[in-house]
């Protein structure tokens, strides 16, 4: 294991220690690329002068840097810090209380645990049983207490962690009186993984402590205070899995009343939320702080929650530390978003295998689990559990991705979906509450027909909504089947499940008069991606979700059409990384969008990876290359669906209108064939319905052939050019 690590060394009046210090670290680092950074932090003692003298004596492996007068430990750490010339940072104290020996075993737990930090327990061996032992303890119990941790010895100064790791608690310093009390609760607040370890902790025996009579009682007073501040700062909501970095800078804009309105809408979640609670406001703040980031905060901000969870993952969900051990992977080689693609891709089939409990984290909350089902695109049952802060970031997510499309809280909303299907009573009772301070009116989706399509547009007129959304294909159904169009213009409509095609966009358009948007989500995630107002792309939303196009394994080209797969970085009990979703989509460009967002954006989403049709001329046509087809038949179709079950062979069932001839059949079997081949066969067969399922779907392409998209070449899909 090549390493190599600065370690930091506060001195203040350690004369006869300095020397000591660095010859007992360097014998215990002969293995090791090292360097010792002395921080001399206003000694009136000879110190300054010993450490020259080892600074000449042993060039490269040491340094000095000098505080004229004294600032204390947390300072000369960030002053020690700033000079370090290595990633890996070792804090320890200059009077040789901790044995330098242990540094070894502090780097061998580092790399064995995974974790972020390592942070040295105090052994009681050999330990003075005085005040101070009885003070360290009681202040222990009590930030254990205040901040909802679990530490056995949260203010030991003797850790190994990264320079980066350092930097980000460093930043909170200024603001504590001794912040070398709270380095442990910082970390753990911060969402780092901290492995305690015991390590000796012997008396001094050379120059007196700091920390005399008067000094101590200085200290409790002063601690007293910085508790008021750390809880300003961590509160108790510890919990590494859901560390969410940065600060939050957002303030609501509302009107008096919109604001008491959405106050009182996160207050009451009980009443009207199954999982969701109240803190999926503070969630939703935070996504509003981090919504005009650059792409490299984007991007700092993916690593640094993806280093957490596959952490995590490796620890404490047995799937993923098998997987990992297998394929040689170690979640601190994850040192760029790049290097997510060491990580083996997770499937459907891996899935269903590990569902129970392989893939759940040791740590998962039973109660705050969600059961996530569906019978999938093929009919084949998948199943997948949410946990509750999973469940409150889409809802967050959710909420701001819908303002893209300048819809604001309190706004009226119509949503053509199934509201309460398949939910208990009591569960539909919180859904119309929940409906009610949303002001959302539902009408449900699978009871569309020509003769409601007439009340639909009463209730449009009636309701005045801002906002319209439902699947794909009930849009499409009003839009043909509807001659009256509504007086009232909604704001916007946005659109799910299926891409629609231009044609479909303009009919929808016109009919409602409104701007037409996509959104991208599934099951398993909620929303994912979003169009706004200015774009044709995709924004997705990564701040919960990193995406990956994927062509042969590797990164989409611009214009390639690729697999969507998908890493949560919120689900931390049951961790779907690198997950095939099963859908295609296609890579673009990247640029910062004209609305200022520097999201990751992506293109069409041309289908699912099981609904690639084969043809026998090498070609692969997805869904979307049906739905660009059959829009020149729009005169002599009302729907269709293609079914394949073989190769060189597939169905197309077709819902005839009056212009449907046998010369019109030909045409299109002809017309097929100039991008399958003339050797496929192509059946079509005439049906007098192809209904929506009950949520309002309808699957326009249907495969049941077994393939691996990463096993077709780029250049065999089709494009639409």
């Amino acid at each position: 294991m090549n390493t190599s690590i600065s370690v930091l060394v506060p001195c203040f009046n350690e004369s006869g220690n300095v020397e000591a210090t660095f010859l007992r670290i360097a014998n215990s680092l002969k293995n090791v690329l090292f360097e010792v950074i002395f921080i001399n932090d206003g000694s009136s003692d000879p110190t300054e002068q010993e450490i020259r003298k080892l600074l000449g004596l042993n060039p490269g492996l040491v340094q000095l840097v000098t505080h004229p007068v004294n600032k204390g430990i947390p300072q000369a750490w960030k002053s020690g810090l700033a000079q370090a010339k290595y990633d890996l940072i070792c804090l320890i104290d200059g009077d040789l209380q901790n044995p330098p020996e242990a540094i070894p075993n502090l780097i061998q737990v580092y790399y064995e645990s995974q974790s972020d930090v390592v942070q040295g327990v105090r052994s009681t061996i050999g330990r003075t049983k005085n005040e101070r032992l009885f003070f360290s303890r009681g202040l222990n119990s009590i930030l254990n207490f205040i901040f909802n941790q679990t530490a056995k010895d949260s203010k030991s100064g003797f850790l190994l962690s990264t320079k980066e790791a350092l930097e980000d608690v460093f930043t909170d310093l200024a603001k504590f009186r001794y912040f070398q009390t709270f380095i442990g609760v910082s970390f753990r607040s911060k969402g780092y993984r901290v492995f305690e370890t015991e390590t000796l902790f012997v008396s001094r025996e050379v120059g007196n402590s700091f920390l005399t009579s008067s000094k101590t009682r200085e200290v409790v007073f002063s601690t007293l205070r910085d508790l008021f501040v750390g809880l300003k700062l961590y509160g108790r909501k510890n919990n590494s899995a859901q560390y969410l970095p940065g600060r939050i800078t957002f303030k609501i804009e509302l009107s008096f009343i919109r604001k008491i309105w959405f106050h009182l809408f996160f207050a009451t979640t009980p009443l009207h939320k199954w999982i969701i609670g109240k803190r999926a406001k503070s969630f939703y703040y935070w996504l509003k702080s981090t919504e005009f980031m650059s792409r490299a905060e984007l991007d700092s901000l993916q690593l640094r929650r993806a280093q957490k969870l596959l952490q995590h993952a490796y620890l404490t969900v047995p799937y993923y530390k098998r997987v990992f051990d297998e394929s040689g992977f170690k979640p601190n080689e994850m040192k760029k978003l790049s290097d997510l693609s060491k990580v083996p891709i997770l499937s459907k089939t891996d899935v269903r295998e590990n569902v129970h409990f392989s893939l759940f984290s040791t740590h998962h909350n039973k109660k705050e689990m969600h059961r996530i089902s569906t019978s999938g695109s093929t009919g084949e049952p998948f199943v997948c559990y949410a946990d509750k802060f999973q469940l409150e970031m889409r809802f967050a997510t959710t909420l701001r991705a819908l303002e893209m499309s300048g819809w604001r809280f309190g706004d009226r909303q119509l949503r053509l979906w199934h509201q309460t299907l398949g939910m208990s009573r009591v569960q539909a009772l919180k859904e119309k509450i929940d409906a009610f301070f949303m002001r959302r009116h539902f009408i449900p989706a699978f009871e569309l027909s020509e003769d409601s399509l007439a009340h639909l547009m009463r209730v449009i007129d009636r309701k005045k909504p801002v906002l319209i959304d439902g699947y794909a294909e009930s849009l499409n159904f009003i839009a043909l089947a509807s001659a009256k169009k509504s007086s009232h213009k909604p704001k916007v409509v946005v659109s799910s499940a299926q891409q629609l095609t231009d044609s479909t966009r303009e009919r929808i358009e016109e009919q409602f008069g409104s701007r037409v948007i996509d959104k991208y989500g599934s099951r398993e995630f909620s929303g994912i991606a979003y169009q706004c107002l200015l774009s044709a792309h995709h924004h997705v939303q990564d701040e919960s979700y990193i995406l990956e196009i994927l062509v042969d394994g590797r990164p989409a080209l611009p214009g390639e059409t690729g697999e969507i797969v998908i890493t949560d970085l919120n689900n931390f009990s049951m961790p779907l990384i690198r997950y095939r979703i099963g859908d295609l989509s296609v890579a673009v460009n990247q640029n910062t969008c004209e609305c200022g967002r520097s999201h990751y954006m992506i293109g069409d989403i041309t289908g699912r990876t099981q609904a690639l049709i084969a043809c026998v001329n090498g070609v692969w046509l997805p869904g979307t290359f049906f739905a660009h087809f059959f829009k020149d038949f729009d005169f002599a179709i009302q729907h269709y669906q293609v079914f394949q079950e073989a190769f060189g062979e597939f169905k197309v069932l077709i819902v005839p209108k009056s212009q449907f001839t046998k010369q019109v059949e030909l045409n299109i079997i002809d017309n097929l064939k100039n991008y399958t081949g003339v050797g496929q066969k192509i059946t079509i067969v005439r049906v007098l319905k192809i209904p929506l399922l009950k949520t309002g779907k309808r699957t326009p392409v249907i495969s049941n052939l077994k393939i691996d998209f990463q096993k077709i070449a780029a250049n065999s899909i089709w494009k639409n050019s």
